[in-house]
């Protein structure tokens, strides 16, 4: 049998390199980007504005009167509360 060699010890190599500065720069402006978009996506209604249709406008609730006109009244039915169990 040969005698064993002494291994060599494998250098370390740090695989971490730091950004560089035009890395960094475009990092920022793709996230101002997704941020500007994300707020225009949120405050901007999408699609066209409304427009009224011409020839047809509601008028507003004459005495009385309680469907198809502008105010007027909806009728809520609420249930009675529930007795509580007896013990």
């Amino acid at each position: 049998m040969p005698p064993e060699q002494p291994s060599q010890p494998v250098p370390q190599v740090d695989k971490f390199r730091p950004t560089n500065r035009r890395q960094r720069l475009k990092i920022i402006a793709l996230t101002v980007a997704v941020v500007v978009a994300l707020w225009s996506l949120l405050l901007l209604r999408p699609g066209a504005h409304p427009r009224a249709i011409p020839g047809v406008t509601p008028a507003p609730c004459k005495a009385g009167q309680t469907q198809g006109c502008i105010g007027g009244q909806a009728n809520v039915t609420l249930l009675p509360a529930a007795s509580a169990a007896s013990r």
